[in-house]
């Protein structure tokens, strides 16, 4: 807006205001006297510029682009630390301090949250946050091994699992698409701009889609995405659930179910079930839930070992009132009940997952049964939790009372390309490929919530052809065809396998 206030036409100007009496010609007194003032008002009308950009959300950044956000109650998603646990191994009795340090081969360090003691078995596990906040945390299992700083009695460290729920922090670009959405969407009482909005107010969540009335009158589905792009997981999609609208949870302790049939008993605070020659070994609760709908039981079991390859265990949900399994949909056809193998399960509490739908009526009952086939696993149930699929409406979250939400994970529709390319001479082969794949990727993200997100055909192969290093492709198929693919409103396209010759 102020490119044309430069020193020569400042200069002009004021030159212009001095009496015609008075010399100003080049080296004149009135020229060397104006010429400082110019080039200082110049810079000013730079410096007018820079505030014209930085006033405005769309050409902002960094800390101003937050002032201009916050204005609409909009705060920047902070780093998150990743967190999980680790099994240190040493002599019994040793202690893990608190705040003891530990790392991967690479450096990444993370610190215990509670002191821990070794036990008989020689390990004890602790649980760990990463010292720095970020995605770097979410290592994967067995990348923690080193300790920086001795300790006293311990030999060695490991992780079992991944560590998860790093997240760095927000982006300027995302902060920025919350904003526009706030702005150019304004709320009115639980509309699709707003479940946009909540979703999108959970750190981790890249992008949504809401469908309203989606599994009926009253129902609101809200699909999410990572700030990757990706399908969210499910600590992504809890999270997101609690903020919006919180589930029916019933959490029911192991000693309070009841004991029945054979090898069964109470081991300090979990079930132990053992193989008997009598017969099955039994486990029962009656549990009353918070309304009608289809719900998740969700068993937390392990065992001794993970070898046996016959029959274990029986899990399901039982109707006590017409004395058959419940099952899984409103329709009916496949019972609530599943069938594992110790080679299912771990040595460390795992969850073992069924559906199921209740009418709201009938009286239901958890059933877990020990089978007779595997005569040698030693099995443990430390507790049972019941998860509502849909939310309470009762108005505890963001959401209005009678909306029953479900947040759900993005389908995901896997893209599998293959070509065979013309490289330009001079180009090295693998690293063409690489190129192409990146591209190809690229495009394919480009779409995600697109208002048309379907795959298309031609796009794929310009991305191919946009690659440096290609001269011409043949033989492209994208999923084993030439058609273009289509993706639904919450589906996402995500790159399969590229085979590239």
């Amino acid at each position: 807006m102020y490119e044309a206030q430069t020193e020569a036409a400042i200069k002009q100007r004021m030159l212009d205001a001095v009496p015609s009496d008075i010399d100003r010609r080049e080296g004149s007194f009135v020229q060397d006297t104006l010429s400082p003032a110019a080039i200082e008002l110049a810079l000013n009308y730079i410096e007018l510029d820079k505030v014209l950009t930085l006033g405005f959300a769309e050409t902002t950044r960094g800390e101003y682009l937050k002032m201009r956000a916050a204005e609409h109650g909009i705060i920047p998603n902070e780093a998150v630390k990743a967190t999980g646990e680790i099994t240190t191994a040493g002599t019994v009795g040793a202690t893990v301090p608190l705040d003891s340090i530990f790392s991967t081969t690479t450096g990444i360090q993370f610190k215990t949250t509670v002191a821990a003691t070794i036990g008989v078995s020689g390990t004890v596990a602790a649980s760990i946050e990463a010292v720095v906040a970020g995605i770097s945390g979410n290592v994967p299992a067995g990348t923690i091994t080193q300790i920086p700083v001795s300790i006293p009695g311990v030999t060695s460290v490991t992780n079992a699992a991944e560590l998860e729920g790093g997240l760095d922090a927000e982006s300027d670009t995302s902060l920025l698409a919350r904003y526009l959405q706030r702005v150019r969407s304004p709320a009115a009482g639980g509309n699709i701009a707003d479940y946009e909005r909540w979703a999108l107010e959970v750190p981790g969540v890249g992008a949504v889609v809401v469908l309203p009335v989606k599994y009926g009158p009253g129902t609101v589905s809200v699909a999410i995405l990572d700030t990757d792009k990706e399908p969210a997981g499910e600590e992504l999609i809890g999270a997101a659930q609690e903020y919006i609208a919180p589930l029916w949870i019933t959490q029911i302790e192991a000693e309070s179910m009841t004991i029945g049939g054979y090898g069964v008993s109470v081991d300090g605070t979990a079930i132990k079930m053992l193989y008997s020659a009598s017969g099955n070994g039994l486990l029962t609760h009656t549990s009353e839930l918070g309304q009608a709908g289809i719900w998740k039981l969700i068993a937390s079991v392990k065992v001794d070992s993970i070898a046996g390859t016959d029959s274990l265990l029986q899990i399901g949900v039982y109707d006590a009132t017409v004395g058959a399994w419940v099952k899984t949909t409103p329709s009916g056809g496949v019972d609530a009940l599943t069938t594992i193998k110790a080679s299912d399960l771990q040595t460390s509490y795992s969850s073992k997952t069924i559906e199921f739908f209740w009418n709201g009526i009938d009286e239901i009952e958890l059933r877990i049964i020990r089978l007779t086939a595997d005569t040698a696993t030693i099995t443990w149930v430390d507790k049972v939790t019941y998860k509502s699929t849909f939310s309470k409406d009762t108005g505890e979250g963001q959401a209005p009372i009678n909306h029953r939400v479900t947040v759900e994970p993005v389908t995901s529709i896997a893209i599998n390309i293959s070509a065979t390319l013309v490289i330009t001479a001079g180009y090295v082969s693998s690293t063409v490929k690489a190129a192409v794949t990146e591209n190809i990727k690229a495009y394919i993200k480009s779409l995600v919530f697109t208002a048309d997100n379907d795959v298309r055909y031609v796009r794929v192969g310009n991305a191919i052809l946009d690659t440096a290093g290609v001269t011409d492709y043949s033989n492209l198929l994208v999923n084993s065809g030439t058609a273009n693919i289509p993706v639904g409103v919450q589906e996402v396209a995500v790159l399969g396998t590229v085979t590239l010759t």
